[in-house]
């Protein structure tokens, strides 16, 4: 498939996006607006909107943290005044709970760091007379993941080279993503023979604009024939534009092998008068 072609007709399939899981696990919930989580860790994933059972689902992005760490949500709802905000695991059973009153009140909502013992994928959901009207997936892991590329600005057409850098060692599955809006694309990760992982992508020539790649962990788990993921990477920028400046970062050990010589240069001329 020609490069030039757009984002949009690259896309692969999505059985390895955990975005999907949650979405079919809680297919039997209906979408409202007006309500909306955030966390205090997200990473934007591609936009997604499946209609199932005849009800839509969107999800923007997902939560990431690591076993053991609190998370400090937000509600903002327009039409509620009290709610319950809860943490729902794959089998939609409830492990954490809060009651809100007043909408005032559902800023800054910490859930304590030892309600998850087992690392994977769950879900923040706001109930409302029976109902849920907002889902936040989110994934708790054992895995602390890093991408680094070696540049994040980079012409259409370019390539990036990237090292994954995970903790503890793993040997789980991993696929690396490049998201913006509702496009995608996935590429295979290698192991290297320092235990990292790495990667090169290959940016197409009709890319544009600003881009979010990240990592996640697959786990054996199959739910729905999704696997589940058991991990997630920071999420890195890629800025796509045209002639692009070399990022200063990368530019950095020339200037700094540049100054050691000079100084060199400078003890020699001073040791000769």
């Amino acid at each position: 498939m020609s490069d030039d072609l757009p984002i949009i007709t690259k896309m692969l399939t999505i059985n390895k996006i955990v975005i999907i899981t949650i979405l079919l696990l809680f297919s039997s919930l209906p979408s409202y607006a007006g309500t909306t989580i955030s966390l205090d860790k997200m990473i934007d994933t591609p936009d997604k909107t499946v209609t199932y059972q005849g009800k839509n689902y969107e999800i923007r992005s997902i939560g990431s943290y690591i076993e053991g760490e609190s998370v400090t949500i937000d509600v903002n709802s327009t039409n509620l005044r009290s709610f319950q905000l809860s943490l729902l695991d794959k089998n939609q059973d409830f492990l954490w709970n809060h009651m809100v009153y007043n909408t005032e009140e559902a800023a800054g909502i910490v859930m304590p760091g030892d309600i998850i013992t087992t690392p994977g994928t769950y879900a923040f959901a706001i109930f409302y007379q029976g109902d849920i009207r907002a889902v936040m997936p989110v994934v708790f892991s054992q895995y602390s993941i890093s991408i680094i590329p070696n540049r994040t600005k980079v012409a259409p057409g370019e390539g990036i080279n990237i090292k994954i850098e995970v903790k503890p060692d793993t040997s789980i599955p991993m696929t690396l993503i490049l998201a913006k809006d509702s496009d995608r694309l996935e590429f295979p990760v290698k192991r290297n023979d320092d235990n990292s992982y790495g990667a090169e992508i290959k940016i197409p020539n009709s890319a544009n604009g600003t881009f979010t790649l990240y990592a996640t962990l697959l786990s054996n788990n199959i739910i729905l024939g999704y696997p589940e993921s058991v991990g997630l990477s920071n999420g890195v920028s890629i800025n796509v534009i045209e002639n692009p400046l070399p990022d200063k970062s990368a530019g950095l050990p020339s200037y700094m092998g540049a100054s050691i010589f000079l100084a060199y240069l400078l003890i020699i001329l001073f040791k000769r008068i």
